[in-house]
């Protein structure tokens, strides 16, 4: 297996999918796994926004999947402090 780099939120759904296709899984087996329904796997492969955190987590959890947190490489050989990420509420 390789990594997957998720830098925007519209990258989770499909790296969900990828995962889960790498394991050999359907939406349905996914969904046994998690006892949710197939059309709850669909959504949020669709859609991430609609899945907590806490969810996320069981999800990556059951295709066996760590999430690994890296600092980004620097441009230069300085030592920046990273600007903060600007979200909108």
């Amino acid at each position: 297996m390789y990594d997957l780099t998720l830098q925007l939120p519209e990258q989770l759904g499909p790296h969900i999918r990828a995962l889960r296709r790498a394991r050999k899984l359907t939406q349905r087996d996914l969904a046994a796994r998690l006892g949710v329904t197939q059309a709850r796997i669909a959504d949020i492969e669709a859609n991430p926004a609609v899945v907590s955190v806490r969810q996320l987590m069981t999800i990556l959890a059951a295709l066996g999947v760590d999430i690994a947190l890296r600092p980004r490489a620097v441009a230069d050989s300085a030592v920046r402090e990273p600007s903060p990420p600007t979200v909108t509420w």
